[in-house]
């Protein structure tokens, strides 16, 4: 329940450069949404921002959600974002409208419902995953919670990654991020 420091990303000019960097990479969708880490730990959940503000009373939904994972224990760090009835993202404001609010939060909640999407996992169980690779952290988060990872692909192939940037444009997201599975 102490928040850990975020991963940053730097940026890359192109889909080459970052293969260069890279070579073989995973691409993810570049969300525009809020920054959350989750932390579980029994019957309890904390959520903290890039910031390592406690949000939990804000986001009772998120927190519900990661509940619900069939661990004892668990960091994970992903976002959170409002979408639209068509699965959408709402514009980013939308999004933090519910991360300014203290009072009301129920009926805030119900106006705008938050999703997770997590792209990370920190810890399991009490076995830390942040030195693990990439591919494994992801492997296993996929078997945790498969629904709310973010979309991604593994290629090293520049067409395959421009079309996958462009399915994200076609989403309403920003773009993609690089991640060396390594």
């Amino acid at each position: 329940f102490k928040p850990v420091a975020p991963m940053l990303a730097s940026p890359a000019e192109d889909v080459d450069e970052a293969l260069a960097r890279l070579h073989e990479a995973a691409w993810e969708y570049k969300l525009d949404g809020a920054r959350i880490q989750i932390h579980k730990g029994g019957g309890d959940v904390r959520i903290f921002t890039r910031q390592m503000q406690a949000v939990t009373v804000r986001l009772p939904d998120i927190g519900a959600w990661a509940m619900r994972l069939p661990v004892r224990e668990a960091i994970l760090d992903g976002e959170a974002i409002a979408l639209r009835p068509d699965g959408r993202p709402q514009p980013f404001q939308v999004t933090m409208r519910r991360f300014g609010r203290q009072k009301d939060v129920a009926a805030l909640q119900q106006d705008i419902p938050l999703s997770p999407f997590m792209f990370d996992l920190l810890a399991l169980d009490g076995v830390p995953f942040i030195a693990q690779p990439y591919r494994e952290r992801m492997r296993v988060l996929t078997d945790l919670a498969a629904s709310a990872t973010v979309s991604r692909i593994e290629t090293r192939d520049p067409d395959e990654v421009r079309t996958f940037f462009q399915a994200a444009l076609a989403a309403g997201h920003e773009g993609n991020m690089a991640k060396s599975l390594q």
